[in-house]
């Protein structure tokens, strides 16, 4: 039987060319590029303006999964999200890089306890905070975003985590990243790209605000620094990846070897001595070789069913690591004609919900590893741990949350 520690790998999880890679800007999101050139003025979240356009016209036509009670509850299930953070913006709203509540002598004596004992404190609390699963990466360089909307993002030898007029400073002993995953609930991703699905990723958001939040307060009160993300300040894919948490796939997303990709990411950066995890690889990249049912379920057609590239050429995606590339403007297009958010390829995606027979039909090759087929392996792993229940192998199983000690 499958185990975490059977998916431990001490090989790179992916290819990079130093020579073409380069930090990535947040003025080349998709959200940003989109916000822009619709707003005609420097934005992040202008694109919003004709999704929520397009939302009403729906709410008033009456169109199926777009009534005014979904959106309601879409709106309560962002509330804190929009409290806190806002989605990720650095040293914004909650999402402070100094403490909020913790008395100033706590700040600057730290606890004397070995990096194990931090790791275990740290992952247990932020489990209690709400985290479904939580993984230590070192912080690479590499992943922090070259600037944010306005500021560039810059590294000192040393002092204090802070923003000036000229920049985002973060000191190199800001070194570890605290990175966790939120399960979103399955049956209401599976309705997208109604706005059932974005209730679920608002909560996803909303959660990811507290716990991140949380984390970092708790941290500062043991004495250390840290500093709350959510989308912001670094990327948070490639550091989940770091951390063990799981591998990229073909749509672009993290896929989690308990959750699929049916998750969202926050992460603490500190500097507190904890100790990291290993990546892991669990097959997924030779599974999606095999596998287009993001690709041929996006209704963007913004996912590649190509091989993999290091060479992109979107503006929203950053040359030089070996991937499958997405179009993001095509991507967010939709989201815009649609009124709401799309989440298809986590919907369809065969690790969001495990092994199915008429999967067999859908893969263009096998893909197999030494004990068989992966997707079979990974989904009985998933009920072996209690993250999946299956009435009868081989049919669609029921996903089973987690019991959590937060929001």
């Amino acid at each position: 039987m499958l185990t975490r520690e059977d998916m431990k790998t001490d090989q790179k999880p992916y290819e990079i060319d130093q020579q073409l890679y380069q930090r990535f800007p947040v003025t080349n999101q998709a959200f940003a590029i989109v916000s822009t050139r619709d707003m005609g003025e420097p934005s992040y979240l202008g694109f919003l303006e004709k999704m929520h356009q397009n939302l009403g016209i729906r709410m008033e036509r009456g169109d199926t999964g777009f009534s005014r009670e979904e959106n309601a509850r879409d709106l309560g299930a962002n509330a804190l999200n929009l409290i806190l953070g806002s989605y990720g913006f650095p040293n914004h709203q909650f999402l402070q890089w100094k403490s909020l509540i913790v008395p100033e002598p706590l700040t600057k004596n730290p606890v004397k306890s070995s990096p194990q004992e931090l790791t275990a404190m740290v992952k247990k609390t932020a489990k209690l905070y709400g985290a479904d699963l939580t993984g230590i990466a070192s912080l690479d360089q590499k992943w922090i975003y070259s600037k944010d909307m306005e500021k560039p993002f810059i590294l000192t030898d040393e002092g204090e985590p802070e923003e000036k007029e000229d920049g985002f400073y973060i000191p190199k002993t800001m070194n570890r990243a605290i990175v966790m995953a939120f399960l979103m609930d399955e049956s209401k991703i599976s309705q997208s790209p109604e706005l059932e699905a974005s209730v679920t990723t608002s909560f996803g958001y909303s959660r990811m605000g507290i716990t991140a939040v949380s984390l970092a307060e708790y941290i500062r009160a043991l004495g250390y620094r840290a500093i709350p993300c959510m989308n912001d300040t670094a990327l948070s894919i490639p550091l989940a990846v770091d951390a063990g948490l799981g591998q990229l796939g073909r749509h672009g997303l993290l896929i989690t070897p308990e959750y699929g990709s049916n998750v969202r990411l926050a992460k603490v950066l500190t500097d507190m001595p904890i100790t990291v995890d290993q990546p892991v690889d669990f097959g997924v990249t030779e599974f999606c070789e095999n596998c287009y049912l993001c690709a041929d379920d996006c209704p963007s057609a913004a996912i590649s069913s190509k091989e993999q590239t290091l060479d992109c050429k979107q503006v929203t995606g950053n040359s030089g690591v070996k991937k499958w590339y997405i179009e993001g403007e095509k991507c967010l297009t939709f989201w815009q004609l649609n009124g709401a958010s799309c989440a298809n390829c986590i919907a369809v995606c065969p690790f969001t919900y495990g092994f199915e027979s008429m999967q067999c039909f859908e893969c263009k090759g096998c893909a197999e590893r030494d004990r068989g087929c992966i997707l079979q392996n990974n989904t009985q792993y998933k009920v072996k741990n209690g993250y999946l229940h299956q009435s009868r192998w081989a049919e669609r199983g029921e996903v089973l949350s987690p019991r959590r000690g937060g929001f």
